[in-house]
């Protein structure tokens, strides 16, 4: 579990990595008039697809870390699901024993 947490760290990091590369892109240079319209359309073009790996690369970054949260929460939730079996076979062995009774124990095999 621990290994997860770093992984996450590893990925909020790239996250803000690529977000601070896409900042440093800025906006698209203005047009220039002095310029034909074939190179102010280059120059544009230059740009949008410099911001578009950039986005690119920060959904993919975005999807990992989607999948690892996800991988956290089904943990989670399969280690809750094992904490509340093993409550009720202790709160039964409590209940036979103040009961008098001579149940066995069980012991609850936790799930992996």
């Amino acid at each position: 579990m621990l290994g997860l947490g770093n992984n996450l760290n590893e990925l909020k990091m790239r996250i803000q990595k690529i977000q601070d590369e896409i900042s440093q892109l800025g906006s698209p240079e203005p047009v220039m008039p002095e310029m034909i319209n074939a190179t102010n359309a280059l120059r544009l073009n230059d740009y949008l697809t410099k911001s578009d790996e950039k986005k690119t690369t920060l959904n993919a970054a975005y999807d990992d870390y989607t999948r690892q949260l996800e991988q956290i929460i089904s943990s989670l939730l399969s280690i809750q699901v094992d904490l509340k079996d093993i409550i009720k076979a202790e709160a039964s062995i409590i209940d036979a024993h103040e009961s008098g009774q001579t149940e066995k124990k069980t012991r609850v095999k936790p799930k992996k």
